[in-house]
């Protein structure tokens, strides 16, 4: 198993292999693609272009070769490549090039706290990249690694995703407070309204887990919490859906 941070991965299913070959080489960085011998032409003939114009070889192997090559023989489609992410930092080098001058644009970053759903946090990461978000932090404890579910989830978009890597969410979040930035949570009760909020120079919005909510340790940190106001008689939001919100209130697409 890979580490957590690691930026080689296997990536599979024709979708992600493709976006993947699609990619600038400093965001995605392509190893070597392999595809099952019978793959039907035209899909074939479609990733060998794409292959070609990184000048690289298509592997054709068995059923059995491309699975085991995969590790998903019942999502993969025949198809896998291993690749090398070129968005990943520690959070700290992340921050510090963007000091001096490079910190007058306003920085919006998105953190997952205890989110251990694959799914969830790729469709986070699909919302995140819609909005142009700056990144996400990525505890090692806590979470998932960038994963086939990630990648499936986020409609490859992880690709163009920075990935801030820290140990534990808290030592990230200090990090990005030492920068000057503001942490947001959302919570029930909140100290105030998600979309009434008045957008700082530099924030982090972080979001909890639907069963724990936000940890103890990250709560301290916080400057402020934010809750979601809702009409009907529900107590939460799916964790995909309350980080979409909070993607489109640190980019300014929404307010009161």
């Amino acid at each position: 198993m890979k580490k957590r941070g690691h930026s080689e991965l296997v990536v599979f299913g024709r979708r992600a292999v493709l976006e993947a070959l699609a990619q600038p080489d400093s965001d995605v960085e392509v190893c070597e693609v392999w595809v099952v011998k019978s793959t039907p032409g035209t899909f074939r003939s479609e990733l060998a272009a794409a292959c070609r114009k990184r000048a690289l070889e298509l592997r054709s192997g068995s059923l059995a070769q491309v699975n085991a090559f995969s590790g998903e023989p019942k999502h993969d489609q025949g198809v896998a490549a291993r690749i090398r992410l070129g968005r990943i930092a520690e959070v700290e080098s992340f921050l510090e090039a963007r000091k001096g001058k490079h910190a007058r644009a306003p920085m919006r970053l998105l953190a997952l706290d205890g989110v251990t759903n694959s799914q969830n946090i790729g469709m986070a990461v699909r919302t995140l990249v819609g909005c142009q978000l700056d990144g996400l932090i990525w505890p090692a404890q806590g979470s998932p690694w960038i994963n086939g579910l990630v990648i499936k989830a986020s409609a490859s978009a992880i690709y163009r995703c920075n990935v801030l890597c820290c140990d534990t969410l808290s030592e990230g979040l200090i990090a990005t407070k030492r920068q000057g930035f503001e942490l947001v949570g959302l919570a029930h009760p909140a100290d105030g309204n998600l979309f009434e909020y008045e957008l700082p120079h530099r924030a982090v919005f972080v979001v909890g887990s639907e069963t724990l909510g936000l940890s103890d340790d990250v709560m301290g940190l916080l400057d402020q919490t934010l809750e979601i106001p809702l009409a009907g008689p529900v107590e939460s939001l799916n964790v995909a859906v309350a980080a979409s919100l909070a993607c489109y209130k640190a980019a300014g697409i929404v307010t009161a």
